[in-house]
């Protein structure tokens, strides 16, 4: 079994991590996927939704580009994994009422259902502040490590 959250999701979180270290600005959409490493052609699929729940502006012409509406520490990894990918699920016994043929049978559910629940808190208790933060963190231990590279 495998609990794989798609590039797209990725794509989705980094272009917010992008726009969450520059607040109040601006950024066209192939800035942010230069720096973020993203296909520029997955981009504006990824801004319009990120656009639909009210998270990101866009706006076209000279110094136009996305901006970020929403704070970060407003916004959870589930809900943008949630948003692109819809509900998330580690086996699909747990989508939906009656999805499992051996419900109520089963040694494994109660298994999979605290996994899961697991999986949705830390989703759902870490914030796009908090990837910002790792993010930002990271960033300093790599220049950190080639200053001391360079001596």
């Amino acid at each position: 079994m495998c609990v794989e959250v798609t590039k797209k999701a990725e794509y989705a979180i980094s272009a917010l991590v992008e726009l969450a270290l520059h607040p109040d600005e601006y950024i066209s959409s192939k800035e942010i996927a230069k720096r973020q490493n993203i296909p520029p052609n997955f981009l504006p699929q990824i801004i319009a939704t990120l656009g639909s729940r009210g998270w990101v502006e866009g706006v076209r012409g000279p110094g136009g580009g996305v901006k970020l509406l929403t704070s970060p520490s407003q916004i959870t990894v589930r809900e943008v994994v949630e948003l692109i990918e819809g509900p998330v699920a580690i086996t699909r016994c747990l989508m939906r009422e009656g999805g499992c043929s051996q419900l109520g049978r089963c040694p494994l559910h109660s298994i999979w259902a605290q996994a899961q629940e697991a999986l949705l808190k830390v989703l759902g208790d870490t914030t796009m502040r908090d990837v910002v933060d790792s993010h930002n963190a990271l960033q300093r231990q790599t220049n950190a490590e080639l200053a001391y590279r360079a001596r």
